[in-house]
């Protein structure tokens, strides 16, 4: 408990420091293995700097189903700029790997390339959280990728 106390006032500070920043730079990983307290740290850092939490799974992925086989990051992007216009302090999405683990890893990949290059007006900053370990810091700065132990 108190080491996800620490990891979740870190992030809560980093999250507020790239507050200012352009889009580019306001999007983070959050990530580790199941079951590992992931969900608990979301919610805890949305609670904290009043953000908007949404399980991916659970809110929004019956919404996607029938066309997931055609959803790309492309339109993961949109929809996550559209989320982001609903609170201006933070937009959390926990779970992706429910629309992760329908892609290919290419697939997956081109999507840390357009959330390290996000460019327009988004609201928000946005935590996304993922028990897949992929090559999150080949595609974004360190500082903005956190693993739970």
């Amino acid at each position: 408990m108190k080491h996800s106390k620490s990891l979740i006032e870190h992030i809560s500070v980093k999250i507020k420091e790239y507050q200012p920043l352009p889009s580019a730079n306001r999007v983070f990983i959050l990530y580790g293995s199941p079951f590992s307290g992931k969900t608990f740290v979301a919610k805890e850092v949305a609670k904290r700097l009043e953000g908007k939490y949404i399980d991916l799974l659970k809110d929004k992925l019956s919404i996607l189903n029938p066309k997931l086989g055609l959803y790309a990051p492309l339109d993961f992007m949109q929809d996550i700029s559209t989320w982001a216009k609903e609170t201006a302090l933070l937009l959390v999405i926990d779970e992706i790997e429910a629309l992760l683990d329908t892609w290919t890893r290419e697939k997956q990949e081109d999507l840390l390339k357009l959330l390290s290059g996000l460019r327009g007006r988004m609201h928000s900053p946005v935590l996304i959280t993922s028990r897949l370990n992929l090559p999150y810091e080949d595609f974004m700065v360190k500082d903005r990728v956190f693993k739970v132990p």
